[in-house]
């Protein structure tokens, strides 16, 4: 599917990293429920639990969008969802998942669902090659890279990694701006990723996960010195984007999303990420 034009606002520095904000032409009047505001019932299998899928039910009036790399908590042990899903009110559904908590395999069959996000050093990995072991083993070994930094978690753990670097300072980051619908994340002058929504509300109910998620990743760069990324290169990051709509994977610029039809309606854009393949972040 095309992106629609985007139009890319002036960089704001928050310590190491440079935050530009996204407009894209056209309205949306896709209505659905995510973050926070989706009434999700998450679970391990009726038959038994998989590490690799879990049982989610829309419970809500509206349909639900649960983003890729969106911790799901609790049950045998703490996974993110694999994929960008819509879930019709009332239906449920058997989610692909992955696991971010190597050292633990046991406990109640329910998961909490809050809508914080996993960083793009772990989710980048859900988009190479396929959904197998060795997949998982490099989730873990990126998930083990966090080991130290904030906390040292017993069971390897993401979830432990996330809630230590939310104890910790927090740095100031600019209010959404009116209809903004998504944002570019630049670290160490060169832009990194771009997430963008099909609406301005669906934008605002995930741009906290956002930085919450891009201020981990930071902490694997290092001391990367606190340089305003270059317009330009938010703005190619951006080009790429439109010129490869969703069907990009391998390249340069990798793009993951979601479409919704609406009942009368052609597909719309929802959700979407792409990244920089070879920024220095995203090694191996």
């Amino acid at each position: 599917m095309k992106v629609e034009q985007l139009h890319i606002g002036s960089g704001h520095q928050v310590g190491p990293f440079t935050l530009f904000p996204v407009w894209a032409e056209g309205t949306s009047s896709v209505s659905l429920a995510t973050g926070i505001s989706a009434d999700l019932a998450v679970a391990e299998l009726s038959a038994g639990p998989q590490v690799n899928r879990l049982a989610v039910t829309n419970n809500g009036t509206k349909p639900a969008m649960l983003l890729e790399g969106e911790l799901l908590e609790g049950g045998h042990q703490h996974r993110v969802s694999a994929r960008d899903v819509v879930i019709a009110p009332g239906e449920s559904c058997e989610v692909e998942t992955v696991c971010v908590e190597q050292g633990r395999w046991g406990g109640s069959a329910r998961h909490s669902h809050s809508g914080r996000r996993a960083p793009l050093n772990v989710r980048v990995e859900l988009n190479r090659g396929a959904a197998d072991a060795r997949q998982q083993d490099r989730i873990w070994r990126r998930v083990d890279r966090f080991q130290g930094m904030n906390a040292v978690s017993a069971t390897r753990s993401l979830v432990d990694h996330i809630n230590a670097r939310q104890r910790s300072a927090q740095l100031s980051v600019p209010d959404p701006i009116d209809g903004q619908r998504g944002v570019i994340v630049g670290l160490g002058g060169r832009a990194l990723m771009l997430e963008l929504f099909g609406s301005h509300r669906l934008f605002v109910q995930h741009y906290a996960a956002i930085v919450e998620a891009a201020m981990l990743d930071i902490q694997l760069a290092g001391g990367v010195a606190a340089v305003l990324t270059p317009a330009q290169s938010a703005r190619d990051l951006a080009v790429h984007v439109m010129k490869l709509g969703l069907a990009a994977q391998g390249g340069p610029v990798a793009i993951n999303g979601v479409t919704y039809t609406q009942p009368g309606s052609q597909p719309a854009l929802v959700h979407l990420t792409g990244w920089d393949t070879r920024h220095p972040l995203m090694a191996g």
